[in-house]
């Protein structure tokens, strides 16, 4: 199925600019606003784009501001200038003041959005050289040539500012000596006008399949002084991205502003993602569907805190009246968090092996079985050992019966720095992560949080970061930050990643409990353990105790809480470990005490 503007009949250059085209100024801004204007009336270009509509403002300079479905905020666009018959419109986006990206914006940015009047400014704001002069996302380069058009896209993975001396305001340090001023996800942020503007020039002309061309380079941040001194340096997370799409025919291979730029081959992440936006309208990677289910994954190593996110997510969910389904993984042959999370919700537990290696197709299954009750989302909740890298092709089999969002990664910031540099499996599932939550950040100090968060942003440039304690997040930020399988935040990876957590010797076993044990020897059989066991967790009784606890244990940590539930179930606990031995580790005693 072609995408046209207009399902009932093929259209061409002329039904939307019926006059001699030029190549002038004029030419190229009436395209683009007749191309705005037309694609109002267009029920399937405004659904599948989540196009909610179009301002132009004629005052000092004509703009078009447009709004979103995917984001809070307001899309802004101008035509800067043409050259050598090649129009150059800027792109910008004004982020809503209620809006999570506000904080990745620069101060004085922050500084404007807050006054009054902002909203009315947007609206025509080439006006207001605070607004002209900010909150620029990109450059779209446009050529019309006799029989299709060819556009550009440039911008940056993130548009990044460091204020060299630091920014004190009334005394008080808002921004530390060499810290960030800014940090906003430019390319992300395109995405939403990059799809439309692909749905509406589809409609005048036939894609090219093969058009589509990916250049990257390297990126430079601004550096400024006290004294207003403007220096730019090279920047690992300010790569530039060029994106090149043909319309119809052409003789020519433009790129716009080639210096330096190194073309991206086929087989990489960001082209696999975006070859999305030139397949069938149904497959887009921005589209979403009603009548489908939200779909996400929830990874993180052992002990970092998914399962207390499923819980926040599901209350969340069940207070605004949306069903929830879970799919939950183990590697060991128990599923225990199906029996901690207890709220209104469908579950299907996925057990006996990780979901990621020897338990392959069985997502699929999963899946159907819970869209027979019609849930408004569903969250496959991976083993804590899980590679996200090895599920991308299990995604593929599911995407036209769900809407695949995100994969939601949970650090744990008590152990993260130690559980690094042990395991490649821990980088692996914040390298495929569309959104972090650095989890547990109560627990650490400032120094230690810093570190964090610069290896997360080195490993993952586009994923958003998210600072919780007890993986408290609003859901609502996880529906704006649909990606398509994470292909985005895997833009910088190359090579085949397939480790397991096989790979690391990392095995699970299960101990069956009797009713009551003897909690003083039991803890102290805990604190003695070596630090190859990683994981612990299940469900305990006590002697001259009737109550029933959740035991949670994670690289030495480990805390007891009541498992609040009327009836009862069999106690037992899952032991995770690397290269662990489960009858050397278990002296004869400790069975007499709690061991059938």
């Amino acid at each position: 199925m072609e995408t046209r503007l207009n399902s009932d009949s093929e259209m061409d250059l002329k039904d939307i600019f019926p006059i001699q085209f030029n190549y002038g100024f004029d030419d190229y801004r009436m395209l683009m606003r007749s191309i705005l204007i037309k694609s109002l009336y267009d029920s399937q270009v405004k659904a599948l784009s989540h196009y909610k509509g179009m301002h132009k403002s004629n005052y000092f300079n004509e703009c078009w501001t447009m709004k979103f479905g995917f984001s809070e905020g307001v899309y802004g666009l101008i035509l800067s200038e043409v050259k050598n018959s090649e129009a150059i419109f800027i792109l910008y986006y004004f982020p809503s003041c209620s809006e999570y990206l506000l904080d990745n914006s620069s101060l004085f940015e922050a500084m404007v959005s807050s006054k009054e009047g902002y909203a009315e400014k947007i609206r025509n704001f080439s006006s207001y050289e605070e607004l002209f002069n900010n909150f620029i996302i990109a450059k779209i380069y446009v050529k019309v040539e006799s029989n299709g058009i060819f556009l550009s896209l440039k911008t940056k993975l993130k548009d990044r500012i460091y204020a060299k001396d630091g920014v004190c305001i009334d005394g008080k340090q808002i921004i530390k000596k060499g810290g960030i001023d800014k940090n906003f996800p430019s390319f992300k942020t395109s995405l939403a006008f990059v799809n439309f503007i692909h749905l509406a020039i589809s409609g005048i002309y036939e894609p090219d399949f093969n058009s589509l061309k990916i250049y990257k380079k390297e990126g430079e941040a601004i550096h400024y002084s006290n004294s207003l001194k403007l220096n730019t340096k090279k920047d690992i997370f300010s790569s530039e991205i060029c994106l090149n799409m043909l319309y119809g025919k052409s003789d020519k291979n433009y790129l716009f502003d080639e210096s330096g730029f190194k073309i991206l081959k086929n087989n990489s992440c960001m082209y696999k993602f975006l070859i999305n936006l030139k397949k069938e309208s149904k497959n887009l990677a921005l589209s979403t569907q009603k009548d489908r289910a939200n779909f996400f994954i929830i990874t993180g190593f052992l002990g970092s805190g998914k399962t207390k996110f499923l819980q926040n997510f599901i209350e969340y969910e069940t207070a605004q009246n949306r069903f929830t389904g879970v799919i939950q993984n183990e590697i060991g042959k128990i599923g225990l968090d199906g029996q901690l999370v207890d709220a209104n919700y469908a579950t299907i537990e996925i057990d006996e092996g990780c979901v990621c290696c020897s338990m392959a197709g069985q997502i699929k299954m999963a899946v159907a079985k819970l869209n027979e009750k019609k849930p408004d989302t569903i969250l496959l909740e991976t083993t804590g050992v899980a590679n996200p890298f090895n599920l991308l092709s299990e995604l593929n089999e599911i995407k036209d019966i769900v809407n695949l969002c995100s994969i939601v990664t949970v650090v744990d910031g008590a152990n993260f720095l130690r559980e690094y540099k042990k395991s490649k499996i821990v980088l692996e599932q914040v390298k495929a992560a569309d959104v972090i939550l650095l989890n547990k950040i109560d627990l650490i100090t400032s120094g230690e949080k810093d570190k964090i968060l610069q290896i997360l942003t080195k490993n993952n440039r586009c994923a958003e970061i998210f600072e919780t304690i007890n993986s408290e997040l609003n859901p609502n930020f996880l529906l704006y930050n649909q990606s398509q399988t994470s292909y985005i935040a895997s833009l910088m990876i190359e090579g085949k990643i397939h480790a397991t957590h096989l790979n690391e010797g990392i095995v699970s076993f299960k101990k069956d409990l009797r009713e009551y044990i003897d909690k003083e020897r039991f803890i102290n059989y805990i604190k003695q353990l070596p630090e190859n066991f990683l994981r612990i967790k299940g469900v305990i009784s006590f002697e001259n105790d009737k109550a029933q606890y959740v035991f949670q244990f994670v690289n030495s940590r480990f805390d007891i809480t009541l498992f609040d539930r009327e009836k009862r179930c069999d106690n037992f606990l899952v032991f995770i470990g690397r290269d662990v031995d489960e009858e050397f580790y278990f002296p004869q005693e400790f069975y007499k005490i709690s061991y059938h």
